[in-house]
């Protein structure tokens, strides 16, 4: 993914020298407690692990002053973590919806999301972007060690261009 720009942040890709923000935010259980593949605690390899693999479909959301603040991409679907000091904030919203903008000025495909249902905020984000709840689910949340009751939901383009 190429560099993203909204009014209030910068998506641009992972550096190394992202690893210790990585961790800051990360090593914090309520920061990951809705994230299926983070484990916690979350180490220096984890974030370097991050930052090589699974940082190919998500770019870093910063701040316009550069302070890395979360994470958002785009690969099989939709995902977005943000620190726990930056909640509240909107930067999920903006973020996203940076995304899925490019998303839908390329491709007419379907984008699909999810949430675990005691994540609040994060399923109020995907219903301000627009996306519908297809069906529930159990996710597994590494963080947690256990299964959880979620939300899968998909948001298309018709339903995107309404509601913008």
């Amino acid at each position: 993914m190429s560099e993203l720009h909204t009014k209030r942040l910068v998506l641009r890709p992972f550096k190394a020298q992202d690893a210790p923000a990585i961790v800051a935010a990360l090593n914090d259980k309520e920061t990951c407690r809705g994230l299926t593949l983070v484990p916690f605690p979350y180490t220096t390899a984890d974030a370097d692990w991050f930052i090589a693999e699974a940082s190919k479909d998500a770019l870093a959301v910063c701040t316009a002053d550069g302070v890395l603040v979360g994470a958002c991409g785009l690969g099989a679907q939709l995902g977005y973590w943000i620190a726990k000091p930056q909640w509240g904030k909107g930067y999920a919203y903006e973020a996203a919806h940076a995304v899925l903008t490019e998303h839908f000025k390329r491709s007419a495909a379907d984008v699909t999301s999810g949430y675990v249902d005691d994540n609040h905020a994060s399923g109020a984000v995907l219903r301000k972007l627009g996306f519908e709840i297809s069906h529930d689910k159990m996710l597994h949340i590494k963080s947690r060690q256990k299964e959880v009751p979620a939300k899968s939901v998909t948001l298309t383009k018709a339903r995107w261009e309404r509601v913008q």
